[in-house]
């Protein structure tokens, strides 16, 4: 489904899937309720009343709905208000997540905006901006104060260390020629000060007390502007020496913080202006704050370790660094066992002590994702970086915890990897979490160091490149599709099949083979986007030619990832797409891991039961390799079952492995299933599969793989096929694969 809005959300999906994992598809409605666009292409059916009801309610003189939570079927669904400065509405995001697998397990809908805010705060700034492009309101440039604004907002975080933050309290200090600006965020564990005329230790601390004890307070209650311009006792008594401008922080009807702006009271009182500056700010400012702090531990997100590293390492080297990565041992436990808002409570511990620990020269701290936290340390060796993570880990174990968790135990794993200078810091990252995981694996509560080797940072490498092929192989049209045939072992008169295989050509026209892309296709998360692709093109190929083809019988065998089959409605878009081609369903099978049929259980029964109604058929692949249940099998109204080339290579040698295949075969024909064979290497191999009476074979030896065009030319001759992009010959010594994934 093309996107009817001009901002490609798309990035903001892939945010999702960090922020919140369990999620499987993201909703974008406009103020009418209209889809605007979604993850899966297309919209829920059943997620529409909840979208009506949440914009109905918002309808309401006075109403504070800031969104809904409702169970589609056993699945959470959270659909959150977009409103602009002016509480106006610009739409719904809508997300829906996994089935919850038992009671207590559904997140409640506070912990899902905590967790979703920075992605709902860039969400409503692209709707805000494109509401401003298409109605030609609001001109930015109409005011001094919003000329100034612009300008900091549109500036480089790296020119300010990547702290945007500090760069907008600095800029708003200098533009309206304040002393200090104080910025207290109690919400986000927060304090920032920029003074431009230095003030005394203990002017700092008479600032502090008051703005924490009385304005944030006051701000609480009044949630509006407080300009006190003649100097006022505090409650003791004393003096209060400053002029006074704050200006609350406040999101969804709560206040997070106060803005507050400072002048000796010798100095220029305040006035309409330099409020109105820095009211205009505070929205700025809450951006920030959601997309670069960490709302449950106040540290700083990816986003803003990114930024800040990037500052960082473009700055002279000041001796050796290195990264350190942490991981909370037993949050998953913790959540299970005492709920979310326990396991809040837990990294909120973990973070403050991970805050607390001196940092040598510029190092940075961030928390990464879910229960992982980092550290680029700034000027030490590795054996530094151990002293540093060691009192870290020390630091943990040392945490009190309130009740719920009274007595819990806290530790963490970690990992070091250097990083030299001019070195990566991706690979650095990388490098720490693999350590990281070392830790985990040898046992948890200790401190590993992940030490360099060449091949392995060469294959880091040489996955970066693949992926920017793959990357850039989606954009201009450089997947290719190849076909193998599944050949009949014992009934030549069966009609033919074909497994379709998807190719990447680089950019110097050589073709990557499945085995080459696909698993890092799977690591970030694009092994859904290349089974689109698949698929599109493949209905797109067969449309020509579908009535001589399934005259022939013949059918296209397609790999479908886990990615894929956790959307909901795959089988619903497989149908639409089908229907609009005018391809019969019956040229298509689809196989699927037995690894994912027991993921995704439910899931999996679900989507083969639909696709099944449908017309089409379904193999489970790498049978014999996991752990399919027999009641699950037996559940699962699948058309075949290939057996796993790890049984098939080694037949003619290894006894065991002609006895697993006889007992598959044996599962098969009790459930009237046909089998296949993979890796038919020889012709001997291939003959004693028929004896055994295996349905088909598929290998080197009954085919190699071959352009799809060119099979489907052959195969139904008087079809004009569709035009194809021109066929880059395989690389000189490349040996086709002959499965996708």
């Amino acid at each position: 489904m093309a996107p009817i809005t001009n901002v490609d959300f798309g990035p903001h999906a892939q945010i999702l899937k960090t922020l919140l994992p369990r999620s499987r598809g993201a909703y974008l409605y406009n103020p009418d309720g209209e889809l605007l666009w979604s993850s899966a292409g297309a919209d829920l059916h059943d997620l529409r009343p909840v979208i009506e009801e949440l914009l109905e309610s918002a309808k309401a003189p006075g109403s504070s709905v800031t969104g809904l939570h409702r169970l589609l079927d056993d699945a959470p669904a959270y659909a959150f208000l977009l409103r602009d400065e002016a509480g106006a509405v610009l739409g719904v995001t809508a997300i829906v997540c996994r089935a919850a697998t038992r009671d207590g397990d559904v997140p409640t809908f506070e912990s899902v905006e905590r967790t979703l805010a920075p992605l709902l705060v860039l969400t409503q700034r692209d709707l805000g901006q494109q509401r401003i492009i298409e109605t030609g309101r609001f001109q930015i440039s109409d005011t001094q104060e919003l000329e100034w604004l612009l300008d900091v907002g549109a500036g480089d975080p790296a020119a300010s260390g990547g702290d945007a933050l500090q760069a907008l309290l600095e800029a708003y200090a200098l533009h309206a020629e304040c002393d200090a600006v104080f910025l207290h965020v109690p919400a986000r564990r927060l304090e920032r000060r920029v003074e431009r005329s230095a003030l005394a230790a203990a002017e700092r601390e008479t600032l502090r007390d008051v703005v924490g004890r009385h304005l944030y307070k006051v701000a609480q209650l009044q949630q509006k502007t407080l300009l006190v311009n003649k100097v006022r006792e505090t409650g003791a008594g004393g003096l209060v020496p400053f002029r006074i401008l704050c200006v609350p922080l406040v999101r969804r009807g709560r206040t997070l913080g106060v803005a507050v702006a400072l002048n000796r009271a010798a100095g220029r009182a305040f006035g309409d202006r330099e409020a109105r500056m820095l009211e205009r700010a505070a929205p700025r400012l809450l951006e920030i704050l959601d997309v670069r702090i960490d709302g449950t531990t106040g540290l700083p997100t990816r986003h803003a370790f990114d930024e800040q590293a990037a500052a960082l390492l473009a700055g002279p080297a000041r001796g050796e660094r290195a990264v350190v990565c942490a991981d909370v041992d037993g949050l998953g436990l913790v959540n299970d066992l005492h709920g979310f808002e326990a396991g809040d409570a837990l990294l909120r511990a973990v973070g403050d002590a991970w805050r607390a620990l001196p940092l040598p020269g510029a190092s940075l701290i961030a928390r990464l994702a879910s229960d992982r936290f980092v550290a680029l340390l700034d000027g030490v060796r590795a054996d530094g970086a151990r002293t540093w993570a060691e009192s870290a880990r020390h630091a943990a174990g040392s945490l009190r915890l309130a009740a719920p968790l009274e007595g819990q135990p806290v530790s963490l794993s970690l990992g070091i990897a250097p990083l030299a200078p001019g070195g990566s810091l991706e690979h650095a990252l990388a490098a720490a979490e693999a350590a990281c995981k070392l830790a985990k694996g040898r046992g948890r509560n200790r401190v590993e160091l992940h030490l360099a080797d060449p091949a392995e940072i060469e294959r880091r490498q040489q996955e970066l490149r693949v992926f920017h092929e793959l990357l850039e192989a989606f954009e201009h049209g450089r997947l290719r599709l190849y076909a193998q045939p599944l050949a009949p072992l014992w009934d030549p008169s069966r009609a033919p099949r074909h497994e379709v295989l998807v190719r990447l050509q680089d950019a110097h026209g050589r073709l990557l083979r499945a085995e080459d892309f696909i698993g890092i296709a799977r690591r970030h998360q694009l092994l859904d986007r290349v089974d689109d692709w698949v698929l599109g093109e493949l209905v797109r190929r067969l449309a020509p030619q579908a009535a001589a083809l399934e005259a022939l019988g013949t059918v296209f065998s397609v790999n479908l990832s886990v990615q894929s089959l956790r959307r909901p409605d795959l089988a619903e878009r497989i149908a639409a797409a089908l229907r609009a081609a005018h391809v019969p369903p019956a040229l298509l099978s689809f196989e699927i891991s037995e690894e994912a049929v027991m993921a995704l259980g439910a899931e999996a029964e679900r989507f083969v039961a639909a696709i099944a109604a449908i017309g089409c058929g379904t193999s489970i692949d790498d049978f014999g390799t996991g752990a399919t249940s027999l009641a699950l099998l037996k559940a699962l109204p699948v058309t075949a079952l290939k057996i796993d080339g790890l049984f098939v290579r080694d037949l003619l040698t290894e006894p065991r492995s002609e006895s697993l295949v006889r007992a598959i075969l044996q599962i098969a024909r009790q459930l009237e299933l046909d089998t296949v064979a993979e890796c038919v290497e020889s012709r001997e191999t291939a003959a004693h599969l028929a004896t055994l009476g295996v349905t088909y074979g598929q290998g080197l030896a009954l085919g190699e793989p071959r352009p799809l065009p060119e099979l489907l030319a052959e195969l139904a001759p008087a079809a004009p096929a569709s035009p194809a992009p021109a066929q880059a010959p395989a690389a000189a010594g490349e040996e086709p694969d002959p499965r996708v994934h």
